[in-house]
């Protein structure tokens, strides 16, 4: 391969501990939130932020994911797509700040509730040049400028959201210390673009601000705009039916119950971006190097996500009652246990729907996300009338096996078949193992419980590992040695 093994973990890495950071900043501060000023205004900033994540992506229109790729292919062209990204993000900026005004209005929450999303509302500008400038580092694969920005951000963040709780002032400064963030985080980017990649220089061959360019772009990515805006919607479509079908109360408690699997979807999120760059240069004829790719890309990740459901299973509760330190959260554990059969599913989804939009497949992505997030609503709106929580757990599940069917099928054919059995049986048996160890040889539940059964999981694995290798001999030859290699920087 020519882009090492070490390029892609360290890029991995970049975005997965910016993603960290983002997520783990927006934890804690619910948490003080929710310690501080009560469960109210904890389901007031769950709404906020669901709303806020759903007309973002109006705002960046899908300009993101087109950027990178045409611009990972030919990075000449990289200060077009960078100046007229900027000017089409920031006219549906404000397209996308008029809609959340009026759906807030037509839906008639109450006066609190308004101000606060709309005054988070107002980051959805910088919000979008951010995402601009992320996805110049992306397409360039300088991934590390993303963690240099976003780190310090959260720091401050998270510190004075914890001062400005401690000296009692409230949700609403909260809030405008969120939309400082997002004005200063946009700045620092813009000016690493600048910088960096010498967008400022302009070319003879590569004009600037071109409106016909710009128009021709919008229109292209108006797919991954669908894409993107239909996943947005199905993923928070729950938290808005609950908002009004049931109380604010089970708005937090859905959302604590899927905080718990946010870290093993960050790592989901994080090699998908990583890889897709590498992706949309790899499409040779029969595209073995991309299900080989795509392979070894799933087979990590279910390395990560079966032991995950056997753990939410048999310490979920514990978790709960541990990060929120509020015996109410305990009512999210049914609710907990459905919605983790869902990482699994995930590894899926993530990685085949990059296959299919690195080979230029995204209009069957968007049939697929249209697909699941109309089954969510459909099979959301009685459930939740019915069974609350649980209704909207169950939901979410269908949904989420529906996009993964609908991934797996066509990708299968596209690349002439997929290892499924080699893929999977490996952590499954591992699973197996600990989940055996978790129902009988435990006479408690805590951290060193946890610890010790990732040690069996872990130990089960690389035995078979070894087994399936043919020996230690062989096992070396095949990770140890080819993963120095990559590390080394060798083709």
């Amino acid at each position: 391969m020519s882009t090492s093994l070490r390029n892609i973990g360290a890029n991995a890495l970049s975005i997965l501990t910016s993603d960290v950071m983002n997520r783990a900043t927006s934890f804690v501060v619910y948490a003080m939130v929710a310690r501080k000023l009560g469960a109210f205004e904890f389901g007031q900033m769950s709404l906020a932020l669901s709303l806020f994540y759903i007309f973002q992506i109006f705002a960046v229109s899908g300009v993101k994911t087109l950027l990178i790729r045409e611009v990972a292919k030919d990075r000449s062209q990289t200060r077009k797509y960078f100046v007229n990204g900027c000017l089409i993000v920031g006219v549906m900026s404000l397209a996308s700040l008029a809609g959340l005004f009026g759906f807030v209005r037509a839906v008639d929450y109450t006066g609190g509730t308004k101000l606060v999303v709309l005054l988070l509302s107002l980051g959805l500008f910088p919000y979008a040049i951010s995402a601009i400038c992320e996805g110049i580092f992306q397409a360039w694969e300088r991934m590390h400028y993303i963690a240099y920005v976003n780190v310090p951000s959260n720091i401050v963040k998270m510190a004075g959201a914890y001062l400005l709780l401690s000296w009692d002032r409230g949700l609403y400064t909260v809030i405008l210390l969120l939309l400082a963030a997002f004005f200063t985080v946009a700045v620092v980017e813009l000016c690493l673009v600048m910088r960096w990649f010498q967008i400022r220089q302009a070319s003879v061959r590569q004009p600037g601000l071109d409106l016909r360019f710009a128009l021709g772009t919008l229109r292209s990515a108006s797919t991954f705009l669908g894409i993107d805006s239909t996943c947005a919607i199905a993923g928070n479509l729950n938290v808005i039916l609950l908002s009004k079908l049931a109380t604010e109360k089970e708005v937090g408690l859905y959302s604590a119950a899927t905080q718990m699997m946010v870290p093993l979807l960050l790592v989901y999120q994080s090699i998908a971006q990583s890889i897709f760059p590498v992706m949309c240069r790899k499409i040779e004829p029969g595209l073995r190097t991309l299900r080989r790719i795509s392979e070894q890309a799933m087979e990590v990740l279910l390395m990560l996500a079966v032991p995950t459901i056997a753990g939410i299973f048999f310490l979920g509760q514990w978790a709960l009652s541990v990060l929120y330190k509020n015996p109410t959260f305990v009512e999210a554990v049914p609710a907990l246990h459905i919605l983790s059969w869902m990482l699994v599913l995930q590894v899926f989804s993530s990685i085949l729907g990059q296959v299919l939009v690195a080979t230029h497949r995204e209009k069957l992505t968007l049939k697929i996300a249209m697909a699941s997030a109309i089954v969510n609503l459909g099979v959301g709106w009685p459930l939740i009338l019915r069974f609350g929580l649980r209704g909207a757990a169950v939901a979410q599940l269908a949904a989420a096996a529906l996009g993964c069917t609908m991934h797996y099928i066509p990708v299968a054919r596209q690349l002439s078949g997929i290892s499924l059995l080699k893929i999977i049986w490996k952590p499954m048996v591992a699973a197996g193992c600990m989940t055996v160890y978790l129902a009988l040889a435990i006479t408690r539940v805590d951290i060193l419980t946890g610890f010790s059964a990732t040690l069996v999981y872990l130990a089960v694995l690389v035995v078979l590992a070894v087994w399936a290798s043919g020996g230690v001999r062989q096992f070396k030859e095949k990770y140890l040695v080819l993963l120095l290699r990559k590390t080394a920087g060798e083709n």
